[in-house]
């Protein structure tokens, strides 16, 4: 039973869901002075990022952050319709990128397979545009896709 003070009736659902939507719409005072606060303190903070192994057209060897190529593999599967990344990993040792796991949400119903070599197939261009201008030695077998779908609650 809920909790009702002074032995009022229970408060009703909708009155909570009211209550809570009027909060959640008044201003907090300062709310904009800690938000700057906080996004100043946030651009002080530094991620560590892995060197990756890449080659140059002329055949030298050159290193990428691992942050870039997980950033351009979000903007590159963000390009593809009905389809948002979640999760990507990639597989290595030291500075070396063997492959990649990627997880990927669609919506139910869709073609998961021809959806999964979509993102396989888009994933590697990023690992070859990244990499160095051969094949990366993983080949797109590497490149390994779970699909996970979403279903509308009415």
């Amino acid at each position: 039973m809920p909790y009702a003070s002074s032995g009022a009736a229970p408060a009703e659902p909708d009155f909570l869901s009211g209550a809570a939507q009027r909060l959640r719409e008044s201003p907090v005072d300062g709310w904009t002075d800690i938000s700057a606060a906080i996004q100043r303190r946030l651009k002080t903070v530094r991620r560590r990022s892995r060197p990756i192994r890449a080659v140059t057209e002329s055949g030298r060897t050159m290193f990428v952050a691992d942050r870039v190529i997980l950033s351009r593999l979000r903007e590159a599967v963000a390009e593809i319709e009905d389809c948002e990344l979640d999760s990507v990993s990639l597989v290595g040792e030291d500075d070396t990128c063997t492959g990649a796991a990627i997880d990927v949400v669609s919506r139910y119903g869709h073609d998961y397979q021809e959806l999964a070599d979509r993102v396989r197939s888009v994933a590697y261009d990023v690992f070859r545009e990244l990499l160095g201008p051969t094949e990366p030695a993983f080949g797109i077998e590497g490149v390994d896709v779970t699909v996970k779908d979403l279903t509308d609650e009415g």
